[in-house]
């Protein structure tokens, strides 16, 4: 990557500082084998030194300190990077800082930036003197490092007064914000002291499935009712990947999500909500649909089985809209395709621009869940029957996600429902 030519191309870079503890590991605990690490990767660094200088005498590099000093000089001869992404989890203690050479990608012309970083580490690399201040899209996945004397650090500390402030120098760039807690973890104090974010259009955030999510749900009130005047598009995912029991508990989340909806005010130019996780309960999509539906043209729902009932209910949500809105976006699954389900889409959405369907089996019937291959054929000869022409959907697209129907019946239901629909217009993406 030093190559000029290869370093000007460079857009995109994933850095993961992992072999400074391995180098710093080796050197205090195996003594003899440090001595083949400590050459291989000399070996390595050195042959990026020849790539440079290839007329100069190779630095020979000894210690921790070299290969810090080494890809300094490498990251920072990468001028153009647009997206960085940086894992520094898992790392604690190392005596050599990755900071310096992490810092040095963050330019100008950097537009994303992720960080899958523990929580400890957010002091060291977003201090005001390092932290990009023209980042478009953050994301953020916060950890906590349980093995880094975790019990003599401040968590509510460095969320008010090192992350908060690191996002704040974003105010005038920042245009998507995506934080995920690796493990419940409480965030309140993290949403309260945010400022104003005024170009904020995207928010995603995903909610870990145990107690107490991401704490006291007030703090995500406020952070949805301050930039209520800004998103366009809300995000909701349920997550979780460590924790005391790894345990969903749908009713607690249910719960802490309607109790921080609760006392947010409309948000008027809201016009996307996503909602995609097998662990979401449906029961929380309905307390934000309930709340968000008088305004989104764009709903994703997907990721658990929705009954025929289930879908009922989240079409009620959008019954009572102003008659100047409209949904003109769905993605819906996964779902039993029934000449039924079809009927109830065109009665409650006659609008409806495009429409994707996730779709594991084909029925006549909505009630049975597992068909029989001449089911397939009845579904056919039924729609046969119907037409919708007081529908106005143009764009569709049927995902077929088990056997035997995905390999070879979608483009055959997609052209049945060209047929049955004559607005859509097939092959528009």
């Amino acid at each position: 990557m030093v190559d000029p030519v290869v370093a000007k191309r460079v857009r995109v870079l994933h850095v993961y500082p992992v072999f400074l503890k391995q180098v710093l590991d080796r050197e205090r605990d195996l003594p003899l084998m440090r001595r083949s690490l400590r050459l291989r990767l000399t070996a390595f660094a050195n042959h990026f030194m020849e790539q440079k200088e290839r007329r100069a005498k190779h630095r020979k590099l000894k210690t921790a300190e070299d290969i810090v000093q080494a890809m300094l000089e490498v990251l920072g001869g990468l001028p153009n990077v647009t997206d960085y992404h940086i894992m520094w989890c898992g790392l604690q203690p190392i005596a050599e800082s990755p900071v310096p050479f992490l810092a040095t990608v963050f330019r100008s012309n950097l537009r994303k930036l992720a960080l899958d970083i523990s929580l400890e580490n957010v002091v060291k690399l977003l201090a005001p003197c390092s932290a990009p201040h023209s980042i478009e899209e953050l994301d953020l996945v916060i950890r906590v490092d349980h093995s880094f004397t975790a019990a003599t650090l401040d968590h509510t500390s460095i969320l008010i007064e090192h992350l908060a402030p690191a996002i704040g120098r974003l105010r005038h760039s920042l245009r998507r914000l995506a934080i995920q807690a690796w493990e419940p973890l409480d965030f309140s104090p993290l949403f309260l002291a945010l400022d104003y974010l005024p170009l904020l259009s995207h928010l995603i955030l995903a909610i870990p499935v145990e107690s107490p999510h991401l704490g006291d749900p007030t703090g995500l009130a406020t952070l949805l009712t301050r930039q209520r005047l800004t998103l366009r598009s809300l995000a909701l995912r349920a997550t979780q990947y460590s924790g005391p029991g790894l345990t969903p508990d749908p009713a607690s989340l249910t719960a802490w999500l309607v109790h921080a909806l609760v006392d947010v005010t409309d948000i008027p130019h809201l016009r996307a909500l996503d909602i995609s996780s097998g662990l979401f309960p449906l029961s929380a999509a309905l307390a934000a649909l309930v709340q968000f539906g008088g305004t989104i043209s764009n709903l994703v729902l997907t990721g658990c089985y929705l009954t025929h009932a289930d879908i009922e209910a989240v079409l009620a949500a959008f019954r009572r809209r102003a008659k100047t809105e409209r949904l003109e976006s769905l993605r819906l699954g996964s779902v039993v395709l029934t000449p039924d389900l079809l009927d109830l889409l065109a009665r409650e959405l006659p609008n409806l621009v495009r429409l994707e369907l996730l779709v594991r089996e084909v029925s006549v019937d909505s009630d049975e869940c597992f068909t029989a291959a001449g089911q397939l054929e009845h579904f056919f000869c039924e729609m046969d029957k119907r037409r919708y022409p007081q529908w106005h959907l143009r764009q569709l697209k049927i995902l077929l996600t088990t056997c035997p129907y995905r390999f070879h019946y979608g483009p055959h239901l997609e052209q049945l429902l060209a047929t049955c629909v004559p607005s859509i217009q097939l092959g528009i993406s």
